[in-house]
C-alpha cells in the first residue's frame, strides 16, 4: 500500500508524483492461531533524501497504541487489549532515520495484544499521517492511503 499526490497535467499526459514516504502491509491469508497472527509492515523513503520519522503510533515502535482497526466477519470492531503509552514531547530517540532510498520494517505478532479467534477478519493501519523530519526540520505530515487486507485464523 502505498499513498500517492496528484501532480500536473504535462505535454497532454498524467503524472503521478510519489510521496517523500510511503508504506507497504502484508499479511499472509491463512494463519494459524498458535503460530502467532503475523503482519509486515515496512516503511519506505521515496525521496532522494535522508529522512527520520517519528514513530510513536506506528508499528516501528511496536504496540503502545491501537495499530489497527480490526473487524471480524460479522463487521464487529475487534478491540486492542495492549498498552497505550501517554507521552509529552518527542525526542531525536523517537524519530526512525531512513537513508534515502531505503526502508524499515517490522513484524509484528497481532495476537498478542487483539483477541483473535477462528474467522475472517478485515485489517487496515490506524494511523494515517507521519511526522516526517528532513535535514532537522519538519519536513510535513504525510498522509498514507490505507487499503483494507483481509486474512483467515484457523
Amino acid at each position: 500500500m502505498t499513498g500517492v499526490a496528484l501532480g500536473e497535467f504535462e505535454n497532454n499526459s498524467f503524472k503521478l508524483e510519489q510521496p517523500p514516504i510511503s508504506y507497504k502491509l502484508h499479511i499472509t491469508s491463512d494463519q494459524n492461531l498458535a503460530d502467532g497472527i503475523f503482519i509486515d509492515f515496512v516503511l519506505l523513503n521515496n525521496s532522494e533524501d535522508d529522512l527520520s520519522v517519528l514513530t510513536w503510533n506506528t508499528p516501528l515502535e511496536g504496540f503502545y497504541s491501537a495499530l489497527f482497526i480490526i473487524e471480524d466477519q460479522y463487521e464487529q470492531p475487534v478491540p486492542y487489549q495492549g498498552l497505550v503509552e501517554k507521552r509529552t514531547k518527542p525526542s531525536a530517540f523517537d524519530y526512525q532515520l531512513i537513508r534515502a532510498g531505503g526502508n524499515v520494517g517490522t513484524l509484528l505478532d497481532l495476537s498478542s495484544v487483539y483477541s483473535l479467534r477462528s474467522g475472517k477478519y478485515k485489517i487496515q493501519l490506524n494511523k494515517k499521517t507521519l511526522q516526517v523530519i528532513k535535514n532537522d526540520m519538519p519536513m510535513s505530515i504525510c498522509q498514507c492511503q490505507t487499503d483494507i487486507m483481509t486474512f483467515t485464523v484457523s
